[in-house]
């Protein structure tokens, strides 16, 4: 026990879990905790139910009646999103249930820290891994993404652990390394719907490495044999997924085929991308990796360019990754290279909606930090070996990162690097200044601060999840409980969030000029909210 209480993962662990759950009360509000957090409340009910009385709660009426809440989603993240919101708030008391739901998202971003710790540490040594690690949390965007009860750093981290467990095992062929196996990935597939994704990715891997086995007789092509995971791990992780899914329970195959046809006919959500709005047909294949060159703190997107350079000329066997003599050493770099391609790959080369910045394809992050501390390794390499060159290479290459997140704090999903312009030059380029409907903590004040008693307020252009928002914000001391979120343009005060994403922002923003501005909220001389009077 205590050799585990003394590794640097686990320390690295502990430290960013508490710090992100000390920072909650600064994170707004999405329209996604109003679908995560009563779900996870529910399930964590049915299973308080389920230990006291397990007959009551099996019957097909009570899985039912718990499980019906956003069944479109497995239930994994949501399991510890209830879980979180009983242990901070019901039996405690010690925070909102808001934020205390929000104590599950932590618990993934800091096991997701921690593995890229773990995997990079193997192949860089410790310091190059920490960076790695920090890395990934000084991307604003992936930091905001892990305060707040969404599906999309969750399977982040049980995908990353997935790809951790396999790394290690999968050429063991132990009863035990199958397992293990097994269970990753049966964890990650009850998490959210690209997670086998992961799986094709040690498909694709198995089968490049196994080139080499190819042979040919005159009898034709012998192929090398298939190994067991490959039939074990999908099998078994299915398993695993319907036995963490009561919802599923009663009625197996229709439930699990409702749940597939929900993915495969998902409704469009609007984006704006390269100064237009895109709906049907969905945005095209480049805007996630031109999303990604975009928002990357500038400092942390030169590490990840040279080091999947080097990832590259590793796999491909140019240069070894050091001066050991092995024919493997190139399988660590075709590894990441292959699940990063394939992380993002998915979203950008598939028939599906493409919204929502970078939350759709965060599996690829973790991967992508690995691939920075490969590029520190690097630029290590170029530097005149003394005592300072680390520490001091570290902090030049992190301090981007840095800068963006206090820059951009509490504005995350504005945040855009320096090499675009920040978010002033990404408006300019044609991308959108925010979106996901955030209600924003400093909103919800500015309006307690500057409202008459009673007043109504109504939000413009997407007033529907701005009030789904705001009970969350006034049951956290934030929004005053008298305001009023109604009253279309009869209200006292109206909100323009400028999101361009809608179609009749342009129409909106020009009718409300008739009104007076009360006050404009600016990020990098950007406007991204103004509030009119009557």
């Amino acid at each position: 026990m205590i050799s585990r209480l003394k590794n640097p993962a686990f320390l690295l662990f502990i430290a960013v879990f508490c710090t992100a759950s000390l920072s909650l009360p600064e994170v707004g509000v999405t329209d996604d905790d109003d679908f995560y957090l009563p779900a996870g409340h529910s399930y964590f009910r049915w299973a308080r139910k389920a230990l006291k009385d397990p007959a009551l709660a099996l019957r097909k009426d009570q899985l039912d009646a718990h499980w019906s809440l956003n069944r479109e989603h497995p239930p994994l993240a949501k399991w510890l999103i209830g879980a979180g919101r009983y242990l901070g708030h019901e039996s405690t008391g010690l925070m909102p249930a808001l934020d205390a739901g929000r104590l599950g998202t932590c618990f993934f971003l800091a096991l997701v820290v921690s593995l890229i710790f773990a995997l990079a540490r193997e192949r860089l040594g410790t310091m190059p891994a920490l960076f790695a690690a920090l890395a990934f949390l000084l991307i604003p965007r992936l930091a905001f993404h892990g305060r707040v009860n969404t599906l999309d750093m969750p399977v982040a981290a049980m995908s990353t652990l997935f790809v951790f467990t396999f790394w290690r095992l999968h050429r063991q062929g132990t009863a035990k390394a199958l397992a293990l196996m097994t269970l990753a990935f049966g964890l990650a597939l009850s998490t959210k719907l690209n997670a086998p994704f992961t799986l094709f990715a040690c498909g694709v891997f198995w089968l490049v490495e196994s080139v080499p086995k190819f042979r040919g007789d005159r009898e034709g092509i012998r192929f090398p044999e298939l190994p067991l995971w490959l039939v074990v791990v999908p099998l078994g992780g299915l398993i695993i997924q319907v036995g963490l899914w009561p919802w599923l329970w009663p009625d197996l195959i229709d439930r699990y085929i409702e749940y597939v046809r929900f993915h495969m006919g998902h409704y469009p959500i609007y984006l704006f991308y390269d100064g237009q709005i895109w709906d049907r047909p969905f945005a095209p294949w480049h805007a996630p990796f031109a999303y990604t060159w975009a928002v990357l703190p500038t400092t942390l997107l030169f590490a990840a360019l040279v080091g999947t350079a080097v990832l590259v000329r590793q796999a491909i066997g140019w240069e070894r990754f050091d001066r050991r003599s092995s024919p493997n050493e190139g399988r660590f770099a075709r590894f990441i290279l292959i699940h990063a391609f394939i992380a993002i790959g998915t979203v950008a080369f598939s028939p599906v909606p493409k919204y929502g910045g970078i939350k759709l394809f965060l599996p690829f992050f973790p991967l992508l930090a690995i691939a920075m501390g490969f590029g520190l390794q690097r630029l290590l390499e170029a530097l005149p070996q003394r005592k300072w060159s680390l520490p001091l290479l570290m902090a030049l290459l992190l301090s981007s990162g840095v800068i963006d997140s206090w820059k951009y704090r509490g504005q995350e999903l504005s945040s855009f690097g320096a090499h675009v312009g920040g978010l002033s030059g990404a408006v300019q380029r044609g991308y959108e200044r925010q979106y996901y409907d955030v209600f924003d903590r400093h909103l919800a004040r500015w309006l307690s601060e500057n409202t008459k008693p009673d007043a109504r307020v109504y939000f413009e252009p997407n007033h529907k999840e701005y009030v789904r928002s705001g009970p969350y914000l006034k049951r956290t001391g934030d929004l005053r409980s008298d305001i009023r979120l109604s009253g279309g343009h009869r209200a006292d005060v109206v909100i323009l969030t400028h999101e361009r994403r809608w179609r009749n922002f342009a129409d909106l923003a020009e009718k409300l000029k008739r009104r007076p501005a009360l006050y404009e909220h600016q990020v990098d001389g950007v406007v991204l909210w103004t509030a009119f009077g009557r």
